[in-house]
């Protein structure tokens, strides 16, 4: 392939220096793959024939990272941008499928493209040997295919995590799999047992942002079974009702894994019982170590899915209060999702006016806050301060009395205003 990589100036002074003093030096990977689909590397990585404190020694003129000696791994900070390179290697038994137990340098760079996961990360390039592409990356990049370096067996062995990464860039790059890694993928899916559950979870996260995620999780439910083992008791029918509601949530994760977990509960406790739906959710994101905020956001949503949302102002406000403007929204956003899917499965009909009912709800919630509405406690004229200053002993009475003002606040029995509402209190409530 005859082409020319612009590459930006402080990965040109790397390779300048690495091969002004004598070693072999390329970007590699994930970078030449991107640049060869049209797009622009979040990362450069660069591989070299240099060993790591020959690296060091080159660059001690820059501030360098000791990033992986053992695995040949130096970071090298040039105008403020972070350059992984790395020495040639072979790369040696994986007892644990996760990393080798030894790394053996090389000054060949075949030998380090061989060991690499996949055809379309297998590629590296400099200006005066151009591209080198031993496993037609860029073939398979035509074909829109994800495939192995060699046997897929042994690849996914080496790494298990290697399983989720070819569900991950198929997603991600809208490709498929090819047939043989797709049969070891569903073959060694018992893999991932080995693997760290936030290593998981991170590619599960990019595999469901990612465009094609409905054929991906489709097809490979056997093997997101083994992190997530309650969606086995999904039937086919409930699995890609699930996956078609995701389809209408664009790069949202919050969204597509309360989506995506909403129906579990079903298949364990009662439908009606959903607080026990919500805390099964919860153990499950915690399980695999999601963030708190995530958890709690997820977990909101399918607590209030269900829930009733109605044009009628009050009941917002008092919506509003429990679950706050934001996941007001995200809940509006998941049901009406959900809507369009029901729709999709001729299960309802008549879906624009659902749509259209929730962009009411929805110019209501935004009106309401541009005008500074109150419809909690922090947008109430009145605070703790302020019963305590007419004699309000501090403790439990405060809130009882801050949130019976807010209700008669949001019911329109009472008017916003300080004044008024401390008079109210003076004169109806024993403080």
């Amino acid at each position: 392939m005859d082409f020319k990589i612009n590459m930006p100036e402080e990965v040109e002074v790397a390779l300048n220096i690495l091969n002004e003093a004598g070693y072999d030096s390329y970007i590699v990977g994930g970078c030449v793959r991107d640049i060869i689909l049209d797009g622009v590397p979040k990362d450069w990585d660069i591989t070299t024939s240099a060993l790591p404190t020959q690296i060091i020694n080159c660059f001690k003129n820059f501030r360098t990272i000791e990033t992986g000696l053992k695995h040949g791994t130096v970071t090298v900070i040039i105008n403020n941008i972070q350059l992984e390179i790395t020495t040639f290697r072979i790369d040696g038994e994986y007892k644990d499928n996760r990393r080798p137990d030894e790394v053996i340098f090389t000054n060949n760079i075949s030998m380090d493209l061989k060991r690499r996961d996949f055809t379309i990360n297998a590629m590296a390039y400099n200006y005066e040997d151009g591209l080198i592409d031993l496993y037609d990356g860029v073939v398979d990049i035509n074909r829109k295919q994800i495939k192995c370096v060699g046997n897929a067996d042994k690849r996914f062995n080496e790494d298990g995590l290697r399983l989720l990464r070819a569900l991950r860039f198929a997603s991600v790059l809208n490709f498929e799999i090819e047939e043989t890694t797709s049969k070891s993928i569903h073959r060694n899916k018992d893999l991932l047992k080995n693997i760290s559950t936030e290593r998981i979870r991170v590619e599960f996260d990019k595999l469901i942002l990612g465009v094609n995620f409905y054929n991906i999780l489709k097809d490979y439910k056997d093997v997101i079974e083994i992190f997530v083992p309650e969606i086995n008791k999904l039937n086919v029918n409930q699995y890609q009702h699930i996956l078609k509601s995701m389809n209408y949530i664009k790069e949202d994760l919050v969204l597509k894994l309360a989506l995506f977990f909403h129906e579990i509960g079903n298949t364990e406790v009662k439908v009606e019982n959903i607080k026990l739906r919500t805390q099964l959710v919860k153990s499950i994101l915690k399980r695999l170590k999601y963030d708190h905020v995530t958890v709690k956001e997820v977990s909101t949503i399918i607590l209030y899915f269900d829930t009733e949302l109605s044009t009628d102002k009050k009941a917002i406000k008092k919506c509003l209060n429990v679950i706050g403007e934001n996941m007001f929204k995200q809940i509006i956003k998941a049901k009406i999702a959900h809507r369009y899917q029901q729709e999709s499965t001729g299960i309802v009909e008549n879906v624009d006016n659902f749509v259209e009912n929730f962009e009411k709800i929805t110019f209501f919630v935004d009106k309401i806050i541009k005008q500074n509405e109150c419809y909690n406690l922090k947008t109430l004229a009145v605070n703790g301060e302020d019963l305590k200053n007419i004699g309000v002993k501090q403790g439990k009475l405060v809130g009882e009395i801050l949130n019976k003002l807010l209700d008669l606040v949001i019911d329109e029995t009472l008017e916003n205003d300080k004044d008024k509402l401390i008079e109210y209190v003076i004169n109806n409530m024993q403080v």
